[in-house]
């Protein structure tokens, strides 16, 4: 498969930059990811001004027709085709996103809100360009999160917000919220789970919380579909691992098509609510006592679908946390998130052993997504990192086995480098 990924940056971004006061001195890759008819990468720019100060701008080249009046529309030469190019904050689909990014126009804004901020400190908690953002305020009055999206979806967001909290689910209320893609939400007791998976990895009481949760969320009344998942945007993730992985693309092509053997029956019926975006840094724990949930994030995505994908999300995601702490020398932290993914995989199995053969298709696809966020990346570190989640989806697919035994050097089945 020979599909071209990344545009011909060398031109199109010092283009981009021509007439900003800035040179454009060099260029690395940093995300891709679907853009409406095409696709949105990202780079990390590295420039230098007429007085010699250097800035690294993160940086956005989109093929799918999205920009505004802070984009700079140039044409790629590879293709012919014009781009858009623009530069974090002026994201055309987060209009407000600029707004909430400097401490006075936080300021001035939430007084406005009813809600006044004294020497307010800024965070950005978490950015996926043209989809969201998240910045933390932190202030003498406390801390606060904005939330911005795009304008559509405020009102969605608002709705299922109350719809998760008048069902007793542990989500932020939402304060306030403004048609430009603007909400303000409270800040959830606890701390991430992720931060306590030492504390977490080898107690039942914490998988039987995560159990609890789900099946609160499924009683949710919420009647939209869940957000599409790695599983739903199949095509586009398999395309794109290919061609950052041209060596392994008979393989890929391999895994998805198993992939797709195994969930063509799923049947529409046995759907439920459903997190939709599901991991263990949107779930918030108890300081003093880590096994007890008390906070979830991020519902914008919740809605109907098959249950199992929550659990395949969850175990794709520790296993790309194992890997990334093993990646940093901590092995103990690594091994801990390796073995919570097998015992999570494991209770749903045990729970559900009519459908044990969708968790590897669940679990797969979505290793297989984080496999092509790194491996876009072009970095000798990303693409060793994508060929060790290769390795972990042949494991999530392979035929149910005993789970292999506790030891110097053994491996749980979820993890890459287990044989199959």
């Amino acid at each position: 498969m020979t599909v071209r990924v990344w545009p011909n940056h060398e031109r199109v971004i010092p283009e981009a930059f021509v007439g900003s006061g800035s040179v454009v001195v060099a260029a690395r890759a940093h995300s891709v990811e679907p853009s409406g008819n095409g696709y949105l990468y990202g780079y990390e720019v590295d420039t230098v001004d007429p007085s010699g100060q250097a800035a690294t701008v993160l940086t956005y080249v989109d093929t799918g027709g999205t920009h505004d009046q802070n984009s700079a529309v140039v044409v790629d030469p590879l293709t012919s085709e014009p781009v858009s190019v623009w530069a974090y904050p002026n994201d055309p689909g987060l209009p407000v996103l600029p707004q909430v990014t400097y401490r006075e126009a936080v300021a001035e804004l939430l007084t406005t809100l009813g809600m006044p901020v004294t020497n307010p400190s800024l965070t950005v908690a978490a950015y996926r360009p043209g989809k969201r953002a998240v910045v933390r305020v932190d202030s003498q009055e406390g801390t606060l999160f904005l939330k911005v999206v795009r304008p559509h979806r405020v009102g969605p967001i608002v709705r299922t917000h109350s719809q998760f909290v008048a069902a007793g689910l542990p989500v932020p209320r939402v304060l306030s919220s403004r048609g430009d893609g603007l909400l303000v939400l409270e800040r959830v007791r606890g701390v991430p789970a992720g931060s306590r998976i030492l504390d977490i990895a080898d107690d039942p009481r914490f998988i039987a919380s995560l159990t609890a949760l789900t099946g609160r969320i499924a009683s949710v009344p919420v009647t939209e579909q869940a957000r599409a998942d790695a599983m739903d945007h199949a095509d586009w993730h398999r395309r794109t691992l290919a061609a950052a992985l041209p060596k392994d693309a008979d393989e890929i092509d391999r895994l998805y098509d198993a992939i797709g053997r195994r969930s063509i029956g799923w049947s529409t019926s046995d759907r439920a609510v459903v997190h939709g975006d599901l991991h263990l840094e949107q779930i918030f724990v108890d300081d003093r006592e880590p096994w007890r949930i008390s906070g979830l994030l991020d519902i914008d995505t919740a809605g109907w679908g098959h249950p199992v994908r929550d659990v395949g999300a969850v175990v794709a995601h520790l296993v790309v946390t194992g890997l990334w702490h093993r990646s940093r020398d901590d092995a103990e932290r690594g091994a801990a998130a390796e073995r919570l993914a097998d015992a999570i995989a494991r209770d749903w199995a045990r729970r559900h052993r009519s459908e044990t053969d969708r968790l590897g298709p669940a679990i797969g696809s979505q290793l297989l997504a984080h496999a092509g966020g790194q491996a876009t990346t072009g970095s000798v570190t990303g693409i060793a990192t994508a060929e060790q989640l290769l390795a972990a989806t042949r494991a999530a697919l392979a035929e149910p086995a005993p789970a292999l035994p506790s030891g110097p050097g053994l491996r749980p089945r979820s993890a890459p480098g287990t044989t199959v």
